[in-house]
């Protein structure tokens, strides 16, 4: 089993959609890596073989922020105003 350092970037070879990831924490059983989508938990033994060491940190953008909602425009016609009795 090989031994890959906390703070290095790795990729997975069976989960490629993931991109690389930054190794968070490691205590020789599991494994914390974080990818752009979020963190992830690995056992060490079954996933150690399928890292790769990399240079490319992973690319972490902001969330966007949900839009306010705009206030209806709606306009009354004033046949319609008359009408209604407005």
């Amino acid at each position: 089993m090989k031994y890959i350092a906390t703070g290095s970037y790795v990729t997975h070879a069976k989960l490629p959609a993931l991109g690389s990831g930054e190794i968070i924490s490691s205590d020789g059983q599991s494994l914390v890596i974080r990818f752009a989508s979020g963190e992830r938990n690995f056992v060490s033994a079954l996933t150690e073989k399928h890292l790769t060491e990399t240079t490319e940190a992973p690319v972490f953008t902001k969330p966007k922020r949900a839009a306010k909602p705009r206030p209806s425009r709606a306009k009354i016609s004033p046949a319609k105003a008359a009408r209604e009795g407005a």
